[in-house]
């Protein structure tokens, strides 16, 4: 759909300025917003090959969602760099020539 809405603005774009018609490119992208709509939105066979199967609500309550379990590993040694980091700056900004605040 988004393909052919970019289309029929490029050629819609592109026959207006050579024409030099406003007008004529409106009328074009609007052509193109119609026809995009007319292949889009009915339900047509083609879509409905591979119809997804839902869940039973039901039978989702049943089922426990599965917990994500963070690493522990990764967190720990990303925070200890920032606190690193952050540390550096107080020490590099906050003192003056003489070490002092």
């Amino acid at each position: 759909m988004e393909i052919m809405l970019i289309a029929f603005a490029a050629m819609a774009f592109a026959v207006g300025y050579a024409v030099g018609s406003f007008q004529m490119m409106l009328f074009i992208y609007a052509g193109g917003i119609i026809l995009t709509a007319l292949v889009t939105l009915p339900s047509w066979p083609f879509f409905n090959r591979h119809p997804l199967v839902w869940l039973d609500p039901s039978e989702a309550e049943r089922n426990p969602k599965p917990q994500v379990v963070p690493s522990k590993k990764h967190g720990a040694k990303q925070r200890q760099k920032i606190v690193v980091f952050m540390f550096s700056l107080v020490d590099c900004h906050s003192f003056g020539s003489n070490g002092r605040l």
